[in-house]
């Protein structure tokens, strides 16, 4: 409140001080502006009388110079007056004077203005002010109360702690000799209870442990077993994963003549091709999963304009692996920059380099929709062996439009790649099985087509699987 006071007379000795500067301003200005009312100050005056008359006292006119100038270019008028005296103006200065005093009022309105918006603002600011002062002492005083309220409670928890523990001392005063008995032998027999009830739940966890040992040595076997390990051969020396790994290999070896072993294994670029449905982009994961887990390969591209269909079926697996995207949303230009990316990686890759897999997915739309589409497939095909790089491509045909617009390899695609053409039912449904071109004999001879299947566990996820806590059997 008193903080209100002072504001208050603050705000008053404001108004006074300004009111009387207003005061004197407009006292002053209109002081200055009533002489100009009379035109003898302003203007020059000429003194004249009509010829006929006496010219003297009232027939005598005064008018300003100027404006009688005017009229005695009417020669009738001119005709009759007679020019008596001119008289000059009085004030020289008077134009100034009027300046001077639209000025002194002009200032006085200014400064009411300037004093009415500042106190404008104070007034404002004073209430933000003691609007945050009164949050600021509700705050304190909620923060008291709560304190205090704290305080209380603990003050009452402690009294009810005391009285108990007094009732307590007073009524095992007040107890008889059998009494104080009887408690000692249900204390001996509460004390009994929680031992044995810590004991069984000792033998419980013993229980537990003993089964997870013996899951834990029922997956061991089933790893020996997977990886051809008799029962006296030290596996102590071979990690799990690698047993997994050993496992794989054995039954990708196994399967119909080694056909999987070699796609896998080696770095010569393989086209999948076939109809829609045939599982292609599945084929294509599963081989690179099994380059990735198997030969340590890095997932390095996805080229695909389908990539936002494809990313939760057919690469569903290989995207946790972070590889580069390219295409994604129909966008043929980031399928040229996959491209681009892979000619630079070219320019520093050898041999000695990890190996590495990269996708080109949709090669069948390819040809025509940017000017690097037929480059892919001769890319793919030079010297993949210098630069470690394992190429899976993906088409609905062999042909050369089929295979981005490459024109003048057919010779190399049929030399220097792996084809294997996977086969649909009439319904467009995947038979998991195809023809193989590309195999060569020991002479480096290529061998004829191939009938091939795809075994059942040639799935990503189970693939994926087999190394996340749930091996294949490959025995079923």
């Amino acid at each position: 409140m008193q903080e209100i006071n002072q504001f208050n007379i603050k705000l008053a000795k404001q108004r006074k001080s300004i009111t009387t500067l207003v005061g004197v301003l407009l006292v002053g200005g209109f002081s200055l502006s009533i002489p100009l009312f009379n035109d003898s100050i302003k203007y020059q005056e000429t003194l004249y009388c009509n010829k006929s008359s006496s010219c003297r006292g009232a027939d005598i006119k005064r008018g300003v110079s100027f404006l009688v100038d005017r009229e005695r270019r009417n020669q009738l008028f001119d005709q009759h007056i007679k020019i008596i005296k001119i008289l000059p103006k009085e004030d020289d200065k008077a134009v100034y004077v009027g300046i001077f005093s639209s000025g002194l009022l002009l200032a006085a309105y200014g400064v009411s203005k300037a004093l009415t918006n500042h106190q404008e603002k104070a007034v404002h600011s004073q209430f933000k002010l003691l609007k945050i002062k009164a949050l600021e002492n509700d705050l304190l005083e909620q923060t008291h109360l709560e304190i205090f309220g704290f305080t209380k409670n603990n003050q009452a928890e402690i009294t009810k702690q005391a009285i108990a523990r007094q009732t307590q001392e007073t009524i095992q005063a007040m107890k008889s000799e059998g009494e104080l008995q009887l408690d000692h032998l249900n204390g001996q027999l509460q004390g009994t209870l929680s031992i044995k009830s810590h004991q069984l739940q000792v033998s419980e966890l013993d229980k537990e442990t003993a089964k997870n040992e013996l899951e834990t040595a029922e997956i061991q076997r089933k790893l020996d077993k997977l990886s051809g390990n008799s029962k006296t051969e030290d596996t102590t020396k071979i990690t799990p994963n690698e047993q997994l790994k050993q496992s794989l290999i054995n039954a990708l070896k196994s399967h119909e003549n080694s056909w999987l072993w070699y796609l896998v294994e080696s770095f010569t670029p393989i086209i999948i091709h076939g109809k829609a449905g045939s599982y292609k982009s599945y084929t294509a994961a599963s081989i690179a999963l099994l380059k990735h887990y198997l030969i340590d390969a890095k997932i390095e591209s996805i080229a695909d304009i389908d990539y936002d269909q494809n990313k939760n079926d057919a690469w569903k697996f290989l995207v946790p692996l972070q590889p580069n995207i390219y295409g994604q949303g129909i966008d043929w230009e980031s399928y040229n920059d996959g491209y681009i990316a892979a000619i630079e990686r070219s320019k520093h890759r050898t041999l000695k380099d990890k190996p590495i897999v990269s996708i080109w997915d949709e090669l069948t739309n390819a040809k025509g929709k940017f000017d690097n589409a037929a480059n892919i497939v001769p890319f793919v095909i030079a010297t993949p062996r210098k630069r470690n790089e394992h190429c899976i491509l993906i088409s609905h045909n062999l042909t050369q439009d089929c295979l981005g617009g490459c024109s003048g390899i057919s010779e190399p695609i049929k030399t220097q790649t792996y084809r294997l053409n996977l086969k649909t039912t009439p319904q467009a449904k995947p038979l998991f099985k195809g023809i193989l071109e590309g195999l060569v004999d020991q002479d480096g001879n290529e061998l004829e087509q191939h009938s091939v299947t795809l075994p059942d566990w040639l799935r990503p996820e189970k693939i994926c699987q087999h190394f996340n806590g749930k091996p294949i059997d490959f025995d079923n």
